[in-house]
């Protein structure tokens, strides 16, 4: 299914029309006279990427994994001259070295027949060029040379370094490529060999086909057809395999042999199909609007008839913004969705690398309008209040600047990070990251892949998910404080992460979100007892593990509002890890140390009768602490499981949350009747 459905995706694109061409990034270009005289070389290079990405260059038709074979017209060091780009890398087993070396020469020796045939056929003055240049250079061209950094001292490390016209020497990467510039035209625009390519491509696939074993297609069904050999070209761009691409579709081990049949005639399929399918893969990884790579998964995905279909699932893995995530689930017939009122199917292939192959992890069918009607429950389960300006990251960035000036530069780049890094809150990737302390690192890639799936299947992630994000969520609380689940994190917290050389964590509203997410969808219907589900918004409610994290985030506002919010270090920073766990062995004391909180509160010029809300806070808390039998008085729970451990971290988050607010529109009404008060005056 997921051949034909790739299969049919290149057809319907017309991915195949030009297949003797792609584009290709090429750094070096040499640019020679009409009689091969070399004039210098220029750098394309840009913003640190491998060069200038030219849009159609000559690309051979079979697999080069097995080496010895060249492009036409650009190619890397090993084509253009024969030099091995890392030598001090080979393997130091005489054989494999031996081996290199022969594959090194007959690239070497490729690229140059192919120019030779060329000039035979087309007789085009820019070969003729090539081809005095090649006759009159030695080995090794005057702009390269081997050894160390220019004026460095000798450090055991050599490489290749070119000059370019500009005079700067630059250390060459085995990943660069050369092209030619002969009086001023680029021979990759030269009309007679583009039309030479293009046939001699098409006659080495007619020759593969003749060459081919005829059978039965396995994705097509039509008999008496050429059957691949190997399946070109190779896949490339999935996180885990090759550089140079992997197969999908590969059997080239003995042990995989089945009935005497060999290589990937074990899983037949045409010439035509296996190029359409690999083809079509290459375009959808290469597509921003197609993949997403969240640490070591890569998911491709698309609409079998509309391009514009995808557009959704891109947002909405990429850059769910809180504002678009609000018109999406307020409007869902407008806007981003305009494009899906027709009937249409989803298809999604999530993949990993294991060297040389491609291994399928999950395949997905739907119709579009059932992945995007679980698009809009993901979101819904994921709603939760937020405290701070999700929106404003200018806001952040001022109060960095303002904490100390010696460390602007660190915290400025801490703040922006890479692109991954300002992905929003509900952004796949930051939820990904929220269960593991260095996303960069740590973060495997069945995570990424359970959301994933969550989001457009509409199923529940396992539980066991919730432990590393308390356990990281304690750890931060308790290392940084509280204003970690502020969104964005206060410049204050950022300061000292970045001082302590801490990767930022992801914004409270993603560990919470994912919190909440996981606890409701794993819930069954509720009976009596049991737990409830889990609102965007405090609420009241019978639980108790929701209402001791209330109780805390309280107690925890009464103590910063005593000590006129300049605490670094209170209740919820030294008591959160074992309230969550036990909070029977916590309260009591704390209940205690709150009534000296609450005098110093009263005797307070600036708070002084704010005591009185913050007791009727902790009272309407503590009468929902209702005992579990007969007249028994209540007491605080001994120990809270996992599932109860969740819900109480959200009861603190949203509790601090409804503080946040309650201080801000008191902010806002004591400057509007000041505001008043001066227009009155005047």
């Amino acid at each position: 299914m997921l051949l034909k459905a790739l299969y049919d995706f290149a057809h319907s694109r017309n991915l195949l029309k030009n297949l003797a061409f792609a584009p290709k990034a090429i750094r070096w270009v040499i640019r020679l006279d009409d009689e091969g005289n070399l004039l210098g070389v220029t750098d394309t290079s840009e913003d640190g990427k491998i060069g200038r990405e030219y849009p159609e260059v000559p690309k051979v038709s079979g697999s080069k994994n097995a080496g010895g074979i060249a492009e036409f017209l650009a190619d890397n060091l090993i084509g253009l001259f024969g030099l091995e780009p890392e030598p001090e890398n080979l393997d130091n087993d005489e054989g494999r070295r031996q081996k290199r070396f022969k594959n090194n020469e007959a690239k070497y020796e490729s690229f140059w027949h192919l120019i030779q045939e060329a000039f035979a056929k087309t007789t085009a003055s820019s070969v003729s060029a090539l081809i005095k240049f090649h006759s009159q250079a030695q080995k090794t061209p005057p702009f390269l040379r081997w050894g160390d950094k220019e004026g460095a001292k000798a450090s055991g490390k050599q490489a290749w370094w070119i000059m370019s016209s500009s005079g700067e020497e630059t250390k060459y990467s085995k990943a660069e490529s050369f092209t030619f510039l002969v009086s001023g035209n680029l021979v990759l625009d030269d009309e007679l060999l583009r039309d030479w390519w293009r046939k001699t491509h098409q006659q080495e696939v007619g020759d593969r086909e003749t060459e081919s074993q005829r059978g039965l297609c396995m994705v097509t069904g039509q008999d008496d057809v050429p059957i691949a050999t190997t399946h070109t070209p190779m896949i490339k761009g999935v996180k885990g395999a090759q550089q140079t691409g992997a197969a999908l579709v590969s059997f080239d081990k003995p042990a995989f042999t089945s009935y005497g049949f060999n290589k990937s005639l074990n899983a037949p399929a045409s010439n035509e199909v296996a190029t359409a399918y690999c083809v079509a893969l290459n375009h959808l990884l290469d597509s921003k609007n197609h993949s997403l790579r969240v640490g070591g998964m890569t998911v491709c995905f698309w609409a079998r008839n509309s391009e514009e279909a995808t557009d959704v699932f891109t947002w909405a893995f990429d850059q769910p913004k809180p504002e678009s995530v609000r018109d999406f689930l307020n409007a869902p017939r407008t806007g981003i969705e305009r494009s899906l009122s027709e009937p249409d199917e989803f298809y999604s292939v999530t993949l990993s690398g294991n060297g040389g192959r491609v291994v399928v992890r999950h395949w997905m069918q739907m119709p579009v309008e059932n992945a995007v009607t679980n698009l809009r429950r993901w979101f819904t389960d994921l709603t939760l209040v937020t405290f701070g300006n999700s929106s404003n990251a200018a806001t952040a960035k001022r109060k960095i600047k303002k904490t100390d000036n010696a460390d602007d530069d660190n915290e400025a780049t801490a703040q922006s990070g890479s692109d991954k890094e300002s992905t929003p809150p509900l952004g796949l990737y930051r939820l990904a990251a929220a269960t593991v302390r260095d996303a960069k690192k740590n973060l495997q890639a069945d995570v990424p892949s359970q959301l994933y799936r969550a989001a457009l299947e509409g199923t529940a992630p396992p539980l066991n998910l919730l432990k590393p994000i308390l356990n990281r969520l304690k750890a931060d609380l308790c290392k940084f404080g509280a204003g970690i689940l502020e969104t964005p994190i206060s410049g204050k917290v950022i300061k000292a992460m970045t001082d302590s050389k801490t990767p930022i964590p992801p914004p409270g509203q993603s560990r919470m979100a994912l919190i909440k997410m996981l606890l409701n969808r794993n819930r069954q219907i509720r009976k009596e007892g049991e737990p409830p589900m889990i609102e965007p918004e405090v609420f009241e409610t019978d639980d108790h593990a929701y209402n001791c994290g209330r109780l805390l985030a309280v107690l925890a506002e009464a103590q910063q509002k005593a000590h006129d919010y300049d605490l670094n270090t209170g209740v919820a920073e030294r008591y959160f890890g074992t309230a969550c766990a036990s909070p029977s062995s916590v309260f009591p004391l704390l209940i205690k140390l709150n009534r000296h909180h609450l005098n110093k509160i009263s005797k307070s010029v600036k708070y002084k009768g704010h005591e009185r809300f913050l007791k009727e806070a902790i009272q309407k808390i503590l009468v929902l602490f209702k005992p579990s039998e007969g007249n028994k008085t209540p007491a605080f729970p001994r120990s809270l499981d996992l599932h109860a451990q969740g819900r109480f971290a959200l009861g603190f988050y949203q509790q601090q949350a409804s503080d946040a607010a309650a201080r801000s529109a008191a902010i806002d009404k004591k400057n509007q009747s000041s505001s008043n008060q001066s227009k009155e005056q005047q």
